[in-house]
């Protein structure tokens, strides 16, 4: 790169930043363009076989290691390994050096109901959009009125092996603005857990919240049953 292209970049990156900080921009666009620039037209593959093993799951993975997975541009395509729990992913994630706010240190026996569980029903294979927040179109729906209308949610175990993998394959982390609503699962007494990433203590948050709350930041994930 040429002096004067650095210091022009430079220069236009400054000025991105200080107009989203002194909000006379939205902070959006910019990282939109800023995702596309870095990972091409759409966010980067998450190499399953890293990510098992990097989260210490190598007996889990060879499960599902000989799944030929469908190849899918505009899904992240997941196995869920009959072995896998939420307990097993955190821990996992937290070697790499994630921190966790949990509101419950068991989340295995916290939050037993799951739509889909590899435990209870053997390996799947799941599909989930590539965007690093969740569903636009699900904000302000609750987990009930999801339900109600036939739609088919993440479950918790899955969207911490999603942003493990996620990790994993940008060291960066999802859902930095909004909450993922697992609407796929429930805890005992029936409200619906909640993952997001606080950029200001720096950690993975897994929540909880009622059957019937709603808001602009709450949003599930769609999730596609697909072959393997």
């Amino acid at each position: 790169m040429k002096s004067g292209e650095a210091e022009r970049l430079w220069k236009l990156q400054t000025s991105a930043n200080d107009l989203v900080l002194s909000g006379k921009r939205d902070a959006d666009p910019l990282i939109k363009f800023l995702q596309k620039f870095v990972f091409g037209s759409l966010l980067p593959d998450i190499n399953w076989t890293e990510t098992y093993k990097a989260l210490g799951l190598q007996d889990e993975w060879a499960t599902v290691k000989d799944l030929v997975l469908p190849e899918r541009s505009d899904l992240w395509v997941m196995p869920m390994a009959k072995g896998i729990t939420s307990n097993k992913i955190v821990t996992g994630h937290k070697k790499l050096g994630v921190d966790y706010y949990l509101y419950a240190n068991d989340l295995d026996v916290a939050v037993p109901t799951h739509d889909r569980d590899s435990n209870r029903d053997g390996s799947y294979v799941i599909g989930f959009r590539r965007t690093v927040e969740a569903d636009e179109e699900s904000a302000n729906k609750s987990a009930n009125h999801l339900t109600e209308a036939g739609h088919k949610g993440i479950t918790l175990p899955e969207r911490l092996l999603l942003g493990a993998g996620f990790y994993v394959a940008t060291g960066q982390h999802m859902d930095v603005k909004n909450i993922t609503l697992c609407a796929g699962s429930r805890d005992r007494g029936g409200s619906v857990p909640g993952v997001d990433w606080n950029p200001d203590n720096r950690k993975v948050y897994v929540r909880w919240y009622s059957a019937d709350d709603s808001s602009s930041g709450l949003r599930s994930r769609s999730a596609v049953s697909l072959p393997a």
